[in-house]
C-alpha cells in the first residue's frame, strides 16, 4: 500500500469538505469548462520522477486575476510506453477557494468532460490535476478558478504541439 498517496488523498478530501468542493474523483458541477464529470481518480498524479520531456504547452490567465495566478496546461511522456500524458497547474498567488482542473473532450465528439476541481488549501499553493494520456482524449484543455472568476486556456489537440 501506498500511504503517501492516502495521505494526499485524505488531504484533498478534507480540504474539500472544508471548501465545499466536490471529492477529487472527477465529479464536478456544470459551469465554466467541463459540462460532465469524469472519473479521474485512477489517473496518475505528475511525479517528477517518472515524468520525461516536460513541456508548458501554454499557460493562460484572466484579466480579472491581474496576474496573480495562472493556469498551465503542461505534457510529458509517461508510462513504459512513452505516451504523451496532459495535466493542469494552477500557480502564484493562490488562496484558499481557488482551484485547478482539466477538461477533456473525449473521441467521437464531446461534450467536454471536467476532471476536477482540485482546491487550494492554503495561500500560496501550487495545485495540479492528474494526468490524461493522450490515446484517450481528442482534446484538452487547462482551466482554473481564482476567487470567483473562471477561466480555461484555450482547447488543444492531444497530438498537435
Amino acid at each position: 500500500m501506498d500511504r503517501s498517496r492516502w495521505g494526499r488523498t485524505a488531504t484533498v478530501i478534507a480540504a474539500s469538505v472544508l471548501l465545499g468542493f466536490p471529492p477529487s474523483s472527477g465529479a464536478a458541477s456544470a459551469g465554466p469548462g467541463g459540462d460532465r464529470p469524469i472519473d479521474c481518480g485512477a489517473w496518475p498524479p505528475p511525479d517528477p520522477l517518472t515524468v520525461r520531456n516536460v513541456k508548458r504547452v501554454y499557460s493562460a490567465t484572466s484579466e480579472k486575476w491581474a496576474g496573480e495566478v495562472h493556469v498551465t496546461l503542461w505534457r510529458g511522456d509517461a508510462g513504459p510506453d512513452g505516451e504523451w500524458h496532459y495535466w493542469a497547474t494552477l500557480t502564484g498567488r493562490t488562496r484558499p477557494g481557488d482551484a485547478v482542473w482539466l477538461d477533456v473532450w473525449p473521441p467521437g465528439g464531446g461534450p467536454w468532460h471536467r476532471c476536477g476541481p482540485f482546491p487550494v488549501a492554503r495561500d500560496g499553493q501550487t495545485v495540479s490535476s492528474p494526468m490524461a494520456v493522450w490515446r484517450d482524449f481528442t482534446l484538452v484543455k487547462a482551466c482554473g478558478r481564482h476567487g470567483d472568476v473562471s477561466t480555461c486556456g484555450r482547447d488543444k489537440g492531444a497530438m498537435v504541439d
